[in-house]
């Protein structure tokens, strides 16, 4: 297996939809989407992605195995406002067959990287409590627990915890 990490392209769109209808319709996928809740076009993704073409405040990144994406993810600004424009939060997926071989911390380190050379001192995330491996994938990238948002996530007639993880950076570290 040979994955590199790269911005998204357009041309990525369909493939990109189809990975996350694919994640949808896992049973007890650590994601909180129902595969009927999946409704973004591939023009919708084309237009989102070329909407980030040169921003330095929300990219999306794809790793790819051969002509396959196999993983993706998110960084995005929380907000334009000076209080918080230094905080970003971010979302990854990898596809079944490439989980515990090395993709999301490919893709975690190319954002964190991004996310340090545009300026965000925090990147926060949200982790199912019971994600034992990105949790410790997390912790191994510099992202600490900060708390937990009990019976957050609704499964069906059950209802899960997440956490809320964050890595923070620069002179914001340790205030």
């Amino acid at each position: 297996m040979t994955v590199t990490v790269r911005p998204a392209k357009p041309g990525d769109a369909a493939a990109l939809v189809a990975h996350l209808k694919a994640l949808a319709a896992e049973p007890a996928i650590n994601i909180p989407l129902a595969p009927d809740e999946v409704t973004l076009t591939t023009e919708q993704e084309r237009e989102l992605i070329e909407d980030l073409e040169g921003s330095t405040r929300s990219a999306l990144f794809v790793a790819v195995d051969g002509k396959d994406i196999v993983g993706e993810l998110s960084v995005k600004a929380i907000s334009s406002r000076r209080a918080v424009a230094h905080v970003a939060t971010l979302g990854m997926s990898v596809a079944a067959a490439h989980r515990r071989r090395g993709v999301g911390e490919l893709l975690l380190r190319e954002a964190i990287a991004w996310a340090d050379a545009n300026g965000f001192l925090r990147v926060e995330l949200y982790v199912y409590a019971r994600n034992a491996p990105a949790i410790a994938l997390y912790e191994k990238l510099g992202f600490a627990l900060e708390g937990k948002r009990a019976a957050f996530i609704r499964d069906g007639e059950t209802f899960l915890d997440d956490l809320v993880m964050a890595r923070i950076t620069g002179p914001a570290r340790g205030t």
